[in-house]
Parts: C-alpha cells; structure tokens; sequence
C-alpha cells in the first residue's frame, strides 16, 4: 500500500518524543502487569517502538513488519505477549501521530503504523501456526515411531472393536501379516474361553470405566500356538463419553506362566512323593498297640540302616506315647537277619529299655539264630519266643503282675 511521502514527516516527529512515548508504554505494561496479564519484561518495549519508528527513515511498510517479526522472534517470548506488546506499543504511537501532526499528514502515518503492525501480528500468528503445526507433526511422528517400536506387543481397536493398528511386536510374536490383521476383531485372535470372557466379563467393564488392567488372555498365533498375555488398555472418547478407540499393551508371560505351572506340577509331585514316603514309613514300621501296656511291631522285608533307624524312632515314640511296659518284635517276615539287623536289634532293646520298657522278640528261625550266635550278641532284655502267639503270652505276663 503506498503511502504520501509526507507521513515519514510525521514519523519522523516522532522520534523526538521517543522517550516520553517508551516512558507512557512501559507505565501501561507494568499496569498489566499488576494485573496480571503479562509477566514480560518491558525491554522488549524499546526494540518496538523503535522498529516501528524505522518509518521515518523511508522504510517500506513491508520491511518495517519484517523488522517487528524478527525482534519478536530474537526475544522468544510467547505469542499473546508479543501481540500485546505489540498492540500497546502501536496504540501509544498512533495516538501521539494524530495529536502531533496536521490531520492528513497525521492520519496518514497512523495508516503506516497501524499496517506495518497488522503485518506483523499476521506473520507472527502465521509463523506461530507453522511451528505448532510442526511440533504437532514430530510429537505425532515420534508417537508412531513408539508405537512401532516400543519392546511390548500394542494395538489399538476402534469403536467397532477391530483393529485398526498394531506394532512390530505384536506382528513378529503372533507371525501374521498386518494385512491379516487390520478390520479384524481381536476376540477372533483369542482361544474360545478367552474370547468368551473377554465379551461377557472384560469388555462390558471397560466401555463403562474407560480402562481394564492386568487382563489375562490367551492368543492363538498363526501357526496355532498358545501366547499367554497379560493385556491392560485405556479408551479414547468422545465429548458424548462414548468410546471411539482404544489402545492396548499386552506383554507376552507364556514363559512366566510355564515356569509357574512347571513349579506348582513340581510342588504338587514333591507333596505327594512325601506323603507317599510317610505312607511306606507307617507300612514300613507299623506299630499296633495291643492294650495292657504291650505294643507290637512286625516287621517285613530286609532291614536297612534307615529302615533301622525309622523302627527305632517309631518304636520309642510309641512307648512314651502309649506308657508301654512290653514292646513286641515280630521278625516273622523279614527273610533273613545279618549282622545289620542283629546288630539294629540290640540297639532298639537297649533304647527301649532305658525307657523302662522290655522287648520280646518273636520269629526268629534256625539261620537268624545261629547268626546271633556268631555275632556274639548279647541279647540282655530281650525274651525271645518262636511264634508271635507265644510271645503275645510272655508279654500279658509280666505286665499283668
């Protein structure tokens, strides 16, 4: 827009008031300032006024904006306090143009101002835009940059509850194709009772709260292997507070579940292996309380050390427990007594008796006997009958006297 030469006149007028027209500029920023509209310095006051100032030197109103938009840009303040320093600087100057120069010549370097200020505003608002515009374009790139890499399986549904994305992840575990996958619903990648669960229990719950966490499913990958994930997601919605999508995390915990069923199959066969150990040792050393103080314990099978020790620990238990004066041995069917078990024998005797208990030993043959006597035994305490029937005798006895 070209201008009479004479508003550069008028500008330049101007200039000899510079410092009452910065002096009224800054008393009108700092009053904003108070409250509490603007928390900018008033040095970015001078640079305007004298950016706009530069009129007076024959500067095109063109380059004069460019000069406004440059001194903005240099400070790096925010837009809303540029265009208001901006504006209170252009209306301390035009205002003072028309009260210092003839009403044409003033009226004309208000026109310049007021312009050169517009232009300004316009590029800064324009420039401002593009950098939003920018911004918003990297902060969108790197959330599809995370979303395509982040190092655990993602997808987003849409209000149709289909997929409309899903990352690298989620494609390099499950083995399809995103092809395969895209307008698909994501119960159709879930097992029969995930997918039943997902629809009648998860889903209801998070169109209400907006959020479901720690889901466990299980998906079936493209060649039909189970993946067990641990699935948490969080809705997108609408101002009417529906949902219009979702975006899911799911973190792949096959190998945690493994390892967890492996260790509860583990735990479960150890308990059963113990119970099953102290069924044998009760079989192994069974000890049958007869009344009368008399107690019996038949043996049957081989007699080993632990064996030996187990006879011993259960025999004594039952004495004390029972106030027991006569414990029966039945060796009846143990097929052969060595030196081991003689040798265990004696120890039990010896045990019982300080306990103030007698053992009677029964069914022992020809060949244990003569293995006793070889041995050099002394079987002190020990009465020694053929039959368990006898023995029963001898035991009623002594505990009936």
């Amino acid at each position: 827009m070209p201008y009479p030469p004479r508003h550069a006149a008028a500008l330049g007028s101007l200039l000899s008031q510079r410092e009452a027209i910065l002096e009224e500029v800054c008393r009108d920023f700092d009053d904003r300032a108070a409250r509490g509209e603007t928390n900018t310095p008033v040095s970015i006051l001078a640079p305007l006024v004298d950016g706009l100032l530069r009129g007076a030197e024959g500067v095109e109103v063109e380059a004069v904006a460019a000069i406004l938009s440059e001194t903005v840009e240099i400070t790096g303040i925010p837009l809303d306090t540029a265009l208001l320093a901006l504006g209170v600087v252009r209306r301390a100057l035009v205002r003072h143009a028309l009260a210092s120069s003839e009403r044409e010549i003033g009226g004309a370097a208000a026109s310049f101002l007021e312009d050169a200020a517009e232009r300004a505003a316009t590029s800064l608002a324009r420039q401002s835009v593009a950098s939003l515009r920018d911004a918003l374009d990297h902060v969108q790139a790197h959330h599809d940059w995370l979303f395509d890499h982040l190092p655990a399986m993602m997808h987003s549904i849409d209000a149709q509850g289909r997929i409309s994305a899903v990352n690298d992840r989620w494609i390099e575990a499950m083995g399809y194709t995103r092809d395969e996958v895209i307008g698909r619903r994501s119960t159709e990648f879930l097992t029969p009772d995930s997918a039943r669960y997902a629809r009648e229990v998860v889903l209801p719950a998070f169109f209400k709260s907006g959020r479901c966490d720690n889901i466990l499913y299980q998906f079936v990958r493209k060649d039909g292997s189970p993946l067990d994930v641990m699935l948490s997601a969080i809705a997108d919605k609408d101002e009417a507070g529906n949902v219009v999508r979702s975006q899911a995390v799911l973190t792949d915990v096959t190998e945690r579940l493994a390892a967890e069923r492996a260790a509860q199959a583990a735990a479960s066969q150890e308990e059963t292996i113990r119970a099953q150990r102290e069924m044998l040792r009760a079989i192994s050393t069974p000890l049958v309380p007869l009344g009368d103080g008399v107690l019996l314990m038949p043996l049957v099978g081989s007699v080993d050390h632990a064996r030996a020790e187990q006879m011993m620990a259960t025999l004594l238990e039952g004495v004390v427990t029972h106030a027991a004066e006569v414990a029966i041995l039945d060796v009846t069917g143990v097929p052969s007594v060595d030196a081991a078990v003689a040798e265990a024998l004696v120890r039990v005797t010896k045990a019982v008796g300080l306990l103030g208990a007698r053992v009677v030993l029964t069914g022992l043959g020809p060949s244990a006997a003569r293995t006793l006597v070889e041995l050099h035994l002394e079987l002190v305490g020990i009465t020694t009958k053929a039959t368990l029937r006898d023995g029963l005798v001898a035991a009623r006895k002594p505990a009936r006297r």
